[in-house]
């Protein structure tokens, strides 16, 4: 969870934008005060000027010399959506002004990305006298020089890295170049043409914002800064658009009548004008965009369906091939990026299967489709591997590369492929840690003590359009006990209705299969999700989309097996010889988790015994802050050289580790004796001390019932509150399900109350009792204070007696 530091801000926030403070600590833990302002209320007044862009100006004297001389112009693109986009808007902005223009799209099984020497010489054989590449050509530099050598001039608009060499076209526009005074680096290839659209058109360029939007979406770029205003914007000119290749598009997804944003672009829109690309020439996305045929628009909007349906069908093929190969091939312990090749995968869907490889195994992954001679491949990366570097460290044995820090794309000699699976992950282990291949889920905000209603809904919509940079708010809430669970779909989905206090809740779990099986009524759970509205025949209601939750079942079998232990357990005592050489005497050690760490960095075999929660959460964040994370936690068998074992309900895996460290004060002498039986032969190091004590004893309150415990349940029946529902104990009552059953068991022994329980349903009434009763002379009650008893007087003695 990223914590607002700055609680000046956030007030400052509240106080100026009249936002609740759960919203103003979110938006304050992301952006300072200016940005504030500008990322709530900025709009089409706030872009920047064009001419701030290094090389508009010039790319626009340039332009018009040729439209002054009827010279054929060419708008070189790219076959993903950004660069068909970008062909598109630029191409509509030359028209308009007149302009001889065509464009030229290169086809991605043939040519791949970028300028190629074949292309010039085509596009020379038309005539063009100019060449306006959009969302390609920063690599270029051959291709540039020979389309200078027959004549054509050349103006670069990119957005992509910049290499050490640069073309020498004669205008080149990248908000990335080292000397560039733009304010905002992050456009996508689309938002740099839209600029030059700018420069020649002025506002009338604002008009093609519906086609820039959706480029500037699937580029998963920023959304911030121009980027959000140029999609917030956008999206609101795209449900109400004019272009009929937009409409046709639209229409065969069958969002005709949807209320049309960036889920709608990303998910619906944007695939179905990148399945042609994909799979054969993007040409026809392009002339969706351009043509004024209604026919035509209908009928590329039908086969654009058809093509995504095919892209689908070819991906979840090659995907389901990926993954054998990552499972069969891939040591995921020693190599941080996953690199697979094949003869039979389609390039054009490689690197959608890319990402889906990411997602699952969350680390960066390049795959790469094979040739006769050489392979195309495409690769995605995660937060904090800069794959555009590390393809830079790689280059000597690619025959081009290019992309940026998430995503690029690569050429390779096949007899390359293995020393660049090796230099990769040679890189990587500069600058990955373990750590860093463990994915984490951003929490923006814990809900506390207020309501989410409607009213903090309908601020979170105001973040929108939520994208790369600017995601969902994450919201925590703790301590939700589940009332009823409804099965949705089949079961693929769940919808859970939970309690807090006063407060009811309404969870959408989408994953049901891998999270939601397990929750039932009564389990008290924490969940990380987004706020949604819901409507539903003219009414609003908050819904949390669930992205993760956690049952809170470890914690409660920790204390439901600590309560059979202590009133039940009586294992084989067996005596140990007190001279034995074998036990390591570390007690009263000051710091034991260097200890424990220490012995897990060496060569033996380590295992370390945890009897309390307490210490366990200690141990468990001192590892992480050190970035060791080289063991497994259990409390059987542990499956790595080192283990942490805690509260084990089996001591068998004992034998397997040459190290056996009891970490704190076991609860009771004969599982103390129990582990040394266990243990002949294994070096036993004793790192606890006296104030260990305290931890064993604040276990013991969890789940062994107070005075003040028995009395608030008891004015709790003569309330008349004489049915209980068990999900329903913990918010009325604030009693674990462990301590409410030995009050009740306590009660009815002593004839204070008599109860009924079936299906989950406790019917309790109040006797009369004609004299005072001591709820300690209870049997059950007896066995608890016998068993703390006794702990106290092992738990002295083992901490100060010489073993």
């Amino acid at each position: 969870m990223k914590e607002n530091k700055d609680s000046r801000l956030s007030e400052e926030v509240q106080k100026t934008y009249g936002l609740p403070k759960i919203i103003a600590d979110i938006l304050s833990s992301r952006l300072n005060l200016q940005e504030v302002k500008s990322f709530l209320n900025s709009d089409l007044k706030d872009l920047y000027s064009p001419y701030l862009l290094r090389g508009i100006k010039e790319a626009k004297d340039l332009i018009q010399q040729h439209i002054a001389l009827k010279d054929l112009i060419t708008v070189y693109g790219d076959y993903d959506v950004d660069g068909i986009t970008a062909t598109a808007i630029l191409y509509l902005t030359l028209k308009k002004l007149g302009a001889k223009v065509d464009y030229y799209i290169p086809e991605r099984l043939v040519e791949g990305y970028g300028i190629n020497e074949e292309a010039i010489d085509k596009i020379a054989q038309r005539g063009t006298k100019l060449i306006i590449s959009v969302d390609c050509g920063i690599t270029s530099v051959k291709e540039v020089e020979k389309a200078k050598f027959l004549g054509i001039d050349v103006i670069i608009t990119d957005h992509h890295s910049i290499p050490k060499e640069i073309p020498q076209a004669d205008v080149v526009i990248n908000p990335h170049l080292p000397d560039s005074e733009y304010p905002f680096c992050d456009l996508a290839g689309v938002g740099v043409a839209f600029k030059l659209s700018q420069a020649l058109i002025g506002e009338e360029a604002y008009e093609l914002l519906d086609i820039v939007s959706i480029g500037t979406i699937a580029d998963i770029v920023p959304l911030l800064g121009e980027n959000r205003i140029i999609v917030k914007e956008g999206l609101k000119r795209l449900n109400e658009t004019q272009n009929i290749g937009l409409k046709a598009i639209i229409k065969a997804s069958g969002l005709e009548n949807v209320k049309i944003d960036e889920y709608h672009v990303g998910f619906i829109l944007a695939p179905r004008l990148n399945a042609a690309g994909r799979l054969r020439s993007a040409e026809a996305a392009v002339r969706l965009l351009i043509s004024h045929s209604e026919k035509e628009v209908e009928e590329i909007a039908e086969y654009l369906n058809q093509e995504n349906l095919n892209r689908q069908q070819l991906e979840n093929q090659i995907l389901q091939q990926a993954i054998k190969k990552v499972e069969e091939t891939v040591d995921l312990n020693r190599e941080k990026v996953i690199v697979l090749w094949d003869e039979n995968w389609h390039p054009g869907v490689i690197g959608i299967v890319a990402s889906r490889i990411t997602e699952r195994f969350y680390r960066p992954s390049v795959l790469i489709s094979l040739g006769e001679i050489e392979g195309k491949g495409s690769g995605r990366s995660i937060e904090g591997f800069n794959l555009y570097k590390a393809l830079e460290y790689c280059k000597d044995y690619l025959i081009k590369y290019g992309g940026h820090e998430m995503a690029a794309g690569i050429n390779i000699e096949k007899n390359n492929l293995e020393i660049f699976k090796t230099k990769i992950n040679e890189y990587a282990d500069t600058v990955l840690s373990e750590l860093d291949l463990i994915p984490s889920l951003r929490i923006d905000a814990k809900v506390k003590n207020e309501k989410i209603d409607i009213e903090i809904a309908k601020q979170v919509q105001r973040f929108k359009p939520f994208g790369n940079n600017n995601p969902r708010p994450n919201f925590l809430f703790e301590g939700l006990t589940v009332t009823k669970v409804f099965d949705l779909n089949g079961g693929k989905y769940k919808k859970i209705i939970v309690q807090k206090d006063k407060f009811v809740y309404e969870l959408m779990l989408f994953d049901a299969s891998e999270k939601g099986n397990d929750v039932k009524i009564g389990d008290v759970i924490d969940v990380v999700g987004n706020i949604e509205i819901n409507s539903w025949n003219g009414i609003e209601a908050v819904v949390i989309n669930v992205k993760d939750l956690r049952i809170k079942l470890p914690l409660f079998s920790y204390y439901k097996n600590l309560s059979k232990i202590m009133v039940e357990y009586q294992p084989e005592k067996k005596e140990i010889d007190k001279k034995v050489d074998y036990i390591i005497d570390q007690r009263g050690i000051n710091n034991k988790w260097e200890y424990v760490l220490k012995l897990f960095k060496g060569e033996s075999k380590t295992v370390v015994i945890v009897n309390t929660i307490i210490e366990l959460r200690s141990l468990l964040r001192y590892l992480k802050k050190e970035k060791f994370l080289d063991f497994s936690l259990c409390n059987g068998d542990c499956e790595k050289e080192n283990g942490i074992l805690f509260f084990p309900n089996s001591l068998k895996s004992l034998k397997y580790y040459d190290d056996i460290i009891i970490y704190d004060i076991p609860f009771k002498k004969e599982i103390f004796y129990h582990i040394l039986s266990h243990s002949q032969g294994k070096r036993i190091h004793l790192v606890f001390k006296e104030a260990d004590i305290y931890y064993n004893l604040k276990s013991f309150d969890e789940i062994f019932p107070q005075r003040k415990d028995f009395i608030k349940l008891y004015k709790f029946i003569e309330e008349g509150n004489n049915i209980l529902f068990k999900e329903h104990l913990h918010p009325q009552l604030n009693l674990n399900p462990i301590k409410f059953s030995f009050c009740i068991k306590a009660m009815k022994e002593i004839g204070l109350i008599n109860v009924k329980e079936r299906d989950n349903i406790f019917m309790l009434s109040k006797n009369s009792v004609s004299q005072k009763v001591n709820i300690e002379q209870a049997r059950i009650m007896q066995q608890i204070l016998l068993a703390k008893k006794e702990f106290i007087e092992f738990a002295k003695f083992i901490v100060s007696q010489k073993i």
